[in-house]
């Protein structure tokens, strides 16, 4: 291409408009074909400006009371980002940012880019401090946060704590790739990934599952990838299907299926194709997950599209065991979807939380008498965790905590040491939650 940055453009006007980011870059990779420098530079400028999206912003609308950042065009916007983005971590000078953007540039408010770029330079670091006395608001800056989650983080865990997940946030974690044994063997891929001079390392608590420590080709651009015989799944999340523990012939529900990963791994554990139920609510997630599972060799799963808080109006059976990684607020995952806290609000708290509810609740009907629920959350908060489990067990004594093993992360002390947490700074993994519960009668 003769210049990445109308990507990048319009990869951020995307994002801005409630797109996933990940869903964004895979799209834009794609559709131009892009060569690893370009990669990585959308990959670069995508990430670092959402990673630190309030403060960007702050510098612009700091700069200068000509306009509204939200009212002018979203093309303009987004060039606004990367130009101060390049102005204040970059240090590059007015002048370099001109040339580099310039030819992109529409006049907002007929006031020339290098006029814009200059007040843009002027505001310092310390004008953004001014009049942010308490702590959250200091760390909503400093951690590139909004200062509501920065709030609820220190009420959670105190002040120590909170800010080691906060800086957690900002670093990079690793990748975990797994193994699909539905369509090869480890030592098949291994052998593979040695040759690409690929550096990895296996997970020992997790069968077939490795770090990726250095890659000189992106994982999804191999062959191995792109036949299903290779999945990207963080290491908290393939950690799920071992606590469910599925066995041949058990009847086995996954109320929130797509995209289909926890399903094939559940599959590739020992769980039987055709008893297992994978259902989900829209029928674009269907389609997802019926290629997924085509694509990773469980296609002999059963795929339902259903809402999963009424489903056992649809639903004449009950299972043995059932999976419920609901929707949630993805407070876990700001290392590698820095997108996800600008767009999840407080007010859409409540709304996860009865949706998680709904879902447990309506399991609870679904599962057979010593049947066992495992409930998991890409979350960090404690009221789509802890809470969602107390709440249940109150009002449901015919259910009760197990140890939810193999326990890799972090026991909870909140719940008897039976559910376990993960936190980047301290598991290498996405900030997550895992509970599992047996029926003792009904």
């Amino acid at each position: 291409m003769d210049s990445i940055i109308p990507v990048v453009m319009s990869a951020l006007e995307d994002i801005d408009d409630g797109k996933s980011l990940r869903n964004v870059l895979r799209f834009y990779v794609n559709q131009y074909n892009l060569d690893r420098e370009d990669e990585s530079i959308l990959y670069y400028y995508t990430h670092e400006i959402y990673r630190k999206l309030n403060w960007i912003d702050l510098f612009i609308k700091t700069s200068s009371s000509n306009f509204s950042l939200k009212k002018i065009r979203s093309d303009m916007r987004a060039l606004l980002r990367i130009a101060a983005h390049m102005l204040k971590v970059n240090n590059k000078s007015v002048g370099e940012v001109v040339t580099i953007l310039g030819p992109y540039y529409r006049p907002i408010e007929k006031m020339s880019f290098g006029s814009l770029l200059e007040l843009i330079q002027t505001v310092t670091e310390a004008n953004l401090y001014e009049n942010r006395e308490d702590l959250p608001s200091k760390y909503s800056l400093k951690y590139f946060t909004y200062t509501w989650i920065i709030r609820k983080f220190i009420k959670q865990w105190g002040e120590d704590f909170a800010e080691k997940v906060l800086q957690s946030f900002l670093e990079s974690i690793p990748m975990y790739v797994r193994i699909n044994t539905l369509k090869a063997s480890f030592d098949e891929i291994a052998g593979n990934l040695t040759s690409y001079e690929v550096k990895y390392t296996p997970v020992d608590a997790i069968p077939n599952l490795i770090r990726i420590d250095e890659t000189p080709v992106p994982i999804p651009r191999l062959d191995e990838f792109k036949e299903g015989k290779l999945v990207v799944q963080q290491k908290a999340s393939a950690l799920v299907s071992l606590v469910l523990n599925p066995q041949p012939g058990e009847e086995i529900l996954d109320m929130c299926a797509s995209p289909g990963g926890k399903t094939s791994h559940i599959v590739a554990q020992g769980g039987t194709a055709k008893n297992i139920l994978a259902v989900d609510l829209n029928k674009e997630r269907v389609k997802i997950l019926t290629n997924r599972l085509k694509l990773l060799g469980a296609e002999k799963v059963k795929i339902l599209s259903a809402d999963a808080r009424t489903l056992k109006a649809s639903v004449k059976s009950t299972f043995d065991k059932i999976l419920i990684d609901p929707p949630c607020s993805g407070s876990g995952t700001y290392s590698s979807r820095p997108d996800i806290k600008w767009r999840v609000k407080q007010r859409d708290l409540n709304w996860y939380i009865k949706l998680q509810s709904s879902l447990l609740n309506e399991a609870s009907r679904l599962l057979e008498v010593d049947g066992n629920i495992v409930y998991s959350t890409c979350s960090v908060f404690e009221d789509e965790n802890h809470e969602i489990i107390s709440q249940f067990l109150k009002k449901n004594s015919n259910f009760s905590l197990i140890l939810a093993s193999p326990m890799i992360g972090l026991p909870s002390s909140l719940l008897d040491c039976k559910t376990q947490e993960f936190y980047p700074h301290l598991h290498e993994t996405e900030g997550f939650f895992i509970a599992k519960m047996k029926k003792e009668g009904n």
